[in-house]
């Protein structure tokens, strides 16, 4: 507190009793009730505000069937980066090795690179390009694999107001990044082959062309959300006995303090809900 409540004194670092020194009134208790019932209304609007969150994360996961194939959707797009995203044979003397390059693979071959070796890869002038080319593509693949997961994991938010352009950022993004993928690995296959010929052969596989397939079914479904809507069942809590939606369109949503609860309080009790009314929406919300 850096001023007293009732006279205005302003308090220091050497003000240790719990009076104020100038008019003597009780620091601690001065307007108790009155800073309670705005700590109540605060505590009331959070909770509130909980609510409609939850009530908005369950219409997003559930409210409808198309909701639910959204859902669908986006575990299958993460499911098919376990599928083969890409196959590379390597075949020199006393080495004849094949790796199907998907998710599995991809976790254990960067838990097992020497970052220094492949720096060093990088700077050279016969194989540089060739390697840059092969990292692009397996950074753009693990970014495609990233911005599935994360629409997967935030789908909770899609009925927030930016809910409908994040899952488009997330999908189109998957798209492009599988797309620059499949790109660089073709020309990291044209230019070592042409350096080491019959050594380092590979193909795009299957795997990636049915990721994208999946992130244009998965645009196509929040575009169709997006048209019908969703109806969010917004369940009915109170602020002070007012109605939360009812108390925020009149009052906003903003932390409270005394001086602006002073300021609306006479305004509040028009909209008050009786207290026989609020325990009868009590007893029906406990019964649902």
């Amino acid at each position: 507190m850096d001023v007293c409540p009732k006279c205005g004194r302003k308090l220091t670092l050497l003000d240790l009793k719990p009076e104020c020194p100038k008019c003597g009134v009780n620091l601690l208790y001065y307007n108790i009730n009155e800073r309670l019932e705005v700590d109540a209304i605060n505590a009331e609007l959070e909770h509130a505000r909980t609510v409609h969150r939850l009530n908005r994360a369950k219409a997003a996961m559930v409210g409808s069937v198309f909701t639910i194939v959204r859902i669908v959707l986006l575990a299958v797009v993460v499911g098919m980066f376990f599928l083969p995203l890409a196959k590379l044979s390597i075949a020199a003397p006393y080495v004849d090795k094949a790796v199907s390059i998907n998710a599995i693979g991809l976790y254990e071959g960067i838990s097992a690179m020497d970052f220094d070796g492949l720096l060093k890869m990088f700077g050279s002038a016969v194989l540089g390009k060739s390697f840059i080319l092969y990292a692009v593509s397996i950074v753009t693949i693990i970014l495609a694999a990233l911005a599935a997961l994360l629409e997967l994991i935030l789908s909770f938010l899609s009925c927030s107001k930016r809910g409908f352009a994040r899952n488009l950022i997330f999908a189109v993004s998957g798209i492009v990044f599988a797309v620059v993928s499949i790109i660089t690995f073709s020309l990291f296959i044209s230019n070592i082959s042409g350096i080491l010929p019959g050594v380092i052969t590979g193909s795009v596989g299957f795997g990636v062309y049915l990721v994208i397939a999946a992130f244009v079914l998965v645009i196509a479904i929040n575009i169709i959300i997006k048209i019908k809507g969703v109806k969010i069942e917004y369940q009915e809590v109170y602020v002070d006995r007012v109605p939360y939606s009812l108390f925020v369109e009149k009052f906003g949503e903003e932390h409270f303090d005394l001086e602006k609860l002073e300021a609306i309080k006479d305004e509040m009790e028009q909209y008050k809900l009786p207290v026989e009314d609020e325990e009868e929406v009590k007893e029906e919300d406990k019964e649902e």
